[in-house]
């Protein structure tokens, strides 16, 4: 009986089926696709960077100008094709200028940055908006005064007869004045005073952005003050210590002014020798052969440090 009622039942169920009308389903054809956004994007960003690319041009013609004198066969005209400037770099009169160059640089840049973290921790710390202009503006005043009237103040300062060698004598420290001018010390000194806002802001900007909650956790950790600097702060840092020090050894590698007030004909970085070759040895090719060996050292200088930088960072990670 159940097996007829079944039966009967699916029957009825294929005769209804037959009935109801087929249904065909109709994949959606592909829809034009939406005009993109990007080129829109990118048009407006070439716009954007057209009118700095334009202002850069006369200076990106200016270092291929140099870079043809360079390769020049003529001291004084541009003429054929040569590397004899080049292979006179090799000299021990510019290597030992290209040695102190390095080791003034290096030097300054180590000095500025040690100054640069305490500074800019003071002026992320700093709630009060009137001391932080305070402070800025003493930070930003080695940029608004004139490097030569800089250097003529350093004088007065580290001269035989200067502030600090009298102060010194009547205080008993020295007996005779030491020798802090013209030499590499009162060089680095003007360095470090000229660079250090340089240090400073890009050091101010990665404070700037580290959160106070990471301090405050390692502080409930019972981190110490300066447990929580080493291992919070400064790896937090190193984007804005990395770009510093990069900006500030290639702003004193390349320094002109401060070495030849400073330190006279007894300093001859880099840029106080290219200047001797354009006057009075009125060698221009080989002058342009060293500015372009300078921007060369620099930005090894500069990738390498920067290369040294990461990879510690990155061993201490996987520690």
């Amino acid at each position: 009986m159940q097996t007829a009622t079944t039966r009967g039942a699916a029957l009825v169920t294929r005769r209804a089926d037959a009935r109801r009308p087929a249904l065909t389903v109709a994949m959606p054809s592909a829809a034009p696709s939406a005009p993109s956004s990007a080129s829109p994007r990118k048009r407006a960003t070439v716009l954007l960077v057209l009118p700095a690319l334009v202002l850069l041009l006369p200076f990106l013609a200016a270092v291929l100008f140099i870079l043809r004198y360079s390769v020049s066969a003529e001291s004084q005209a541009i003429s054929g094709w040569s590397l004899a400037h080049y292979g006179a770099l090799f000299e021990p009169f510019f290597l030992r200028s290209v040695l102190l160059t390095l080791k003034l640089a290096t030097v300054s840049t180590l000095i500025c940055m040690a100054l640069a973290v305490p500074i800019a921790m003071l002026m992320a710390a700093l709630a009060q908006p009137v001391w932080r202009r305070v402070i800025t503006s003493l930070v930003l005043l080695p940029m608004i005064l004139n490097l030569l009237i800089q250097s003529y103040g350093w004088m007065m300062v580290l001269g035989p007869t200067g502030v600090a060698n009298t102060v010194l004598m009547q205080a008993g420290v020295i007996d005779h004045p030491l020798s802090l001018l013209f030499n590499e010390v009162g060089v680095l000194v003007g360095l470090v005073q000229t660079a250090l806002p340089l240090a400073v802001f890009p050091v101010l900007g990665a404070m700037r952005v580290i959160s106070q909650e990471y301090l405050e956790a390692a502080g409930s950790m019972g981190a110490t003050p300066w447990r929580s600097f080493f291992d919070v702060t400064l790896p937090l840092l190193k984007p804005g210590l990395i770009s510093a020090a990069s900006i500030v050894f290639a702003y004193n590698a390349s320094a002109f002014a401060v070495p030849l007030l400073l330190g006279g004909r007894k300093v001859q970085m880099m840029g106080v020798a290219i200047r001797d070759m354009i006057s009075p040895m009125f060698d221009w090719g080989g002058a342009a052969a060293a500015g372009v060996a300078l921007i060369l050292i620099t930005l090894v200088t500069m990738m390498l440090a920067t290369w040294l930088a990461t990879r510690a960072v990155q061993l201490k990670e996987a520690r």
